[in-house]
This record gives structure tokens, C-alpha cells and sequence, in this order.
């Protein structure tokens, strides 16, 4: 596709725009620039075959397949580095919630880096149930790693404040919309660290970009909305968005995995990574 071309489909893609919001002219601009980005990367970085990362993954195989959602070794071996390994001070002696927890690994990840107990919360059942059976399949000691099922925006005030000393919400937070309220019961905990993995949206400024999805797949939201129960409204906050609720929620130091600079030398399945459409971070509190 030429650059005359990417102009044509960004200018003739469907958009709104509300009093207040962006103009129509930095509207097209950004979808123009995304567009060019996009090809960008489809046309040089995923042609580039470097080595397949190796890692912690390798050694748990069942992850390839324990769930729907799809992922490949060398994006787990990848995520891992990032958000485990890059954290490790956080993590190992230390007491993990895991929100979201999905079918259990990254609640693994933890206990094998040392963690002294994790908990993790999940919304579906057969998720739970699979998280239970990888690690009983992994030979996780009874106790040291758990579940609870249900909504986390109930489950996070049955816990007590100073429960746990590190929170995890990885591939979470762009499938809700309730991003403040949810930074309140964590900061009512008082973890010592939040680690987040979002995706975010790449507009200018403090901004929720605001989507709908499905509920039907266990990669989307779990719980539909009132006036449409099979869908949820979701957001994307923009970097700045998300700073800015961090630092209201009581951490404002953020420290930031650097991607483009971690070595990855295939980038086929980390394209949201590469591009900043993805961004992993971790905040603490204000001394």
C-alpha cells in the first residue's frame, strides 16, 4: 500500500468526534501516521527471522495450551523477562495478587521466582479450574499458590489492607472500564509495587479510548453491561491517563520496561510491543 493509498483508507475510516474532543484534522493526522507505522513494521520488522527467545516457558509447556488465548513460546519466554525477571526484587519473598489471573501463569511465574504466597482472581471458572490443575500438574505445594473466582471489583474488598506487598494486572486493564475504582481497592491494600501490562492507546494526552468487545471469548471482558449483558464497554487510557490515575491512587514513580532495548530478536507475535501500543510498567509508591 502506497502513502497515497494509507491517506485514502485513514481519511475514509468512520469516526466521531464530540465537543471537546479531538478535531477532526488531528483525528485524520493520527490515523494517518498509525497507518504509515503499521506498514512500517509489517514491511521490515516482521520480516526479520532472529532466534526464538528462550526461557522460563520452556520448561512449562502446558501454557501453550491450557487456555484459548493464544500465545506462542517465544512471546511468553518474552513477557516473562519483562514482567518476572525485570521485577524480581518485587516478587521473590515476597506476597503477589494476581488479577486476572487467567490459567495460572504468571501466578507459576511468581511462585517460582520466589514469591512466599500468591493469590490469584479470576473471573471464569474453567480458567480457575485449569489454573488449579497446572499447578498441581507443576508440583506446586497446597497453599503456596491459590485462586479465588469471581469479579474482581467484589473479591478486592474481602482482602485485608497490608495483605500483599506486590500487585499484578497483566493483559487486564484494556478490558475495563472501571480503572479508577480499581486503583482505590488496590491502593487500600497497600501493596509496595503495582505492575501493569497494557495495552494503551497511542493519542496525545490524559485520555480513555473507549471500545466494545464481546464477552463471549476468555480474552475479553467476563462481564457484559446492564443495557447489553453479552458485551462490555472497555477503555484504552492514553500513557498520560494512566500516570495520572496512578499517581492519584499513590504511586507516582514508574519505572518503565524498555522493549525496543531488551534484546528481543523476534518480533513476529510482540508487534504491539515494538510499536507502543503495549507498554509494561511498574509503580510504587511516593516517598
Amino acid at each position: 500500500m502506497g502513502a497515497m493509498s494509507m491517506v485514502v483508507k485513514a481519511l475514509t475510516q468512520p469516526f466521531e468526534v464530540s465537543e471537546g474532543g479531538p478535531s477532526i484534522l488531528s483525528e485524520v493526522r493520527q490515523r494517518i501516521v498509525s497507518a504509515g507505522r503499521e506498514k512500517w513494521f509489517d514491511s521490515v520488522m516482521q520480516g526479520r527471522k532472529g532466534a526464538l527467545a528462550q526461557g522460563f516457558f520452556d520448561s512449562y509447556p502446558r501454557f501453550l495450551t491450557s487456555s484459548d488465548t493464544a500465545s506462542t513460546q517465544n512471546r511468553l519466554n518474552l513477557r516473562h523477562r519483562a514482567l518476572i525477571e525485570s521485577n524480581a526484587a518485587l516478587i521473590s519473598g515476597q506476597r503477589v495478587l494476581d488479577l486476572a489471573s487467567h490459567d495460572g501463569r504468571w501466578s507459576l511465574a511468581a511462585n517460582k521466582a520466589g514469591a512466599k504466597y500468591v493469590l490469584g482472581i479470576e473471573a471464569r471458572e474453567h480458567l480457575v479450574e485449569g489454573a488449579r490443575d497446572n499447578m498441581r500438574a507443576y508440583g506446586v505445594a497446597d497453599g503456596q499458590v491459590e485462586f479465588w473466582q469471581g469479579d474482581l471489583m467484589v473479591e478486592l474488598d474481602k482482602i485485608e489492607p497490608g495483605s500483599f506487598d506486590t500487585v499484578f494486572s497483566f493483559g487486564f486493564f484494556y478490558h475495563t472500564i472501571d480503572h479508577m475504582p480499581i486503583l482505590r481497592k488496590i491502593a487500600r491494600i497497600k501493596p509496595a509495587a503495582v505492575i501493569i501490562d497494557t495495552w494503551i492507546s497511542s493519542r496525545p494526552g490524559n485520555i480513555v479510548e473507549i471500545h466494545e468487545e464481546g464477552i463471549d471469548h476468555e480474552s475479553q471482558a467476563a462481564f457484559g453491561d446492564p443495557g447489553h449483558p453479552s458485551r462490555a464497554i472497555k477503555g484504552h487510557l492514553s500513557r498520560g491517563a494512566l500516570e495520572a490515575m496512578l499517581k492519584a491512587a499513590g504511586y507516582p514513580n514508574f519505572r518503565y520496561y524498555n522493549w525496543r532495548s531488551s534484546g528481543v530478536q523476534r518480533w513476529d507475535d510482540m508487534k504491539a510491543y515494538y510499536m507502543g501500543n503495549r507498554i509494561t510498567v511498574t509503580a510504587t509508591p511516593g516517598r
